[in-house]
């Protein structure tokens, strides 16, 4: 999932700036809730069992204006290095299932 932490962003179906939040805590929140709704969305252990193979939370900071200096955001709320979350977890989940239903 990627999450957009810009402030404020020039929406593709939209014409003008829109605003995400009214202050930086608030902006906080919302990633941060957007990065537990999808903690709830289970991961299946077997191939049998149902949910998704693999789950990472990507938080960008991306305006659609300046897209040059769009950032990956690797502070909090961003999931850290270690957490379920982060990329690198997410990179050995499928190689690890890769391995395990294909491998010898």
């Amino acid at each position: 999932m990627v999450v957009n932490s810009a402030a404020e962003f020039q929406s593709t179906l939209l014409t003008g700036v829109t605003k995400h939040a009214t202050s930086k805590q608030l902006l906080i929140s919302t990633v941060t809730h957007c990065i537990s709704e999808l903690r709830n969305v289970g991961e299946r252990g077997t191939v049998a069992e149902q949910g998704m193979d693999a789950k990472c939370a990507l938080v960008l900071d991306m305006d659609n204006i300046n897209v040059a200096g769009t950032r990956y955001e690797t502070h909090p709320p961003s999931p850290q290095v270690g957490d379920p979350l982060h990329y690198d977890s997410f990179l050995q989940r499928i190689c690890d299932q890769y391995q395990a239903r294909f491998g010898s």
